[in-house]
């Protein structure tokens, strides 16, 4: 058993389909060809079945589904749930349908978790997560619109790992963030002190594609181990989670 993990899937599919009868055309609403992302969802299936197994899990930390509503994000949901694996998901600023924890969960195949400001257990180890937020200080910050966002994803995250720490404190911690913990230009934050605080082994996240892959920090910082995971990043292929 392992633990994967793969983020930003982007799926638009319109309707059910199988994981290998996809109509480029009348299947997909938001084609991801314009950012070069060719068939992305081809490549994913093919790298995901070389790599992950059907005991393994893979983490998703965020912008799974383009859809705007949970009863188009199903589709999306269930062409996921067609892969081998088990599958624990956390939003991400483009998950428009997940207003309601609830709701998702409820809509969500069985064999798929969802975690927002709470944990779960994946082979003995914790997995916590929300999804996170612009850094102060970094190039797309605006102070307006971005602080209290960031104040209120920083509590989330606090939240999640403090009940985590308190109901299995001998446990070694996974963190899913969508967006980075620290970057190339912003050396510390809010989610990165909890990081620390909470001795979390590693944090796995997305967001960040194209030429922004050079803002990404990666490898051991103060002690948390960070790990970019968007699928383009990645070739489109899950990695193993570095514990």
């Amino acid at each position: 058993m392992s633990i994967y993990a793969i983020s930003d899937l982007h799926l638009s599919f319109n309707k059910p389909v199988g994981l290998y009868d996809i109509d480029f055309e009348s299947d997909v609403d938001k084609p991801m060809d314009i950012f070069g992302w060719e068939r992305h969802y081809d490549q994913v299936r093919d790298r995901w079945l070389d790599v992950v197994g059907p005991e393994d899990t893979v983490l998703i930390p965020g912008d799974i589904s383009w859809a705007l509503k949970l009863n188009q994000a199903r589709y999306d949901f269930d062409w996921i749930n067609a892969l081998p694996g088990k599958k624990v998901l956390s939003p991400g600023n483009h998950c428009y349908y997940a207003q309601s924890k609830k709701k998702v969960r409820e809509t969500l195949p069985q064999g798929m978790e969802w975690v927002d400001a709470d944990y779960t257990l994946v082979e003995g180890v914790v997995v916590a997560g929300t999804r996170g937020w612009n850094l102060p200080g970094d190039r797309l910050w605006d102070e307006e619109t971005d602080r209290k966002i960031y104040e209120r994803q920083v509590g989330r995250l606090r939240i999640a790992l403090e009940t985590a720490a308190k109901e299995h404190p001998d446990k070694e911690r996974i963190a899913m963030l969508h967006f980075p913990p620290v970057t190339s230009r912003v050396s510390s934050s809010g989610f990165m002190d909890l990081l620390k605080e909470f001795q979390v082994t590693t944090c796995v996240y997305g967001h960040l594609h194209g030429r922004a892959h050079q803002d990404a920090v990666e490898g051991l910082v103060d002690g948390v181990r960070l790990q970019l995971v968007s699928c383009d990043y990645l070739h489109f292929k899950p990695v193993p989670v570095q514990l």
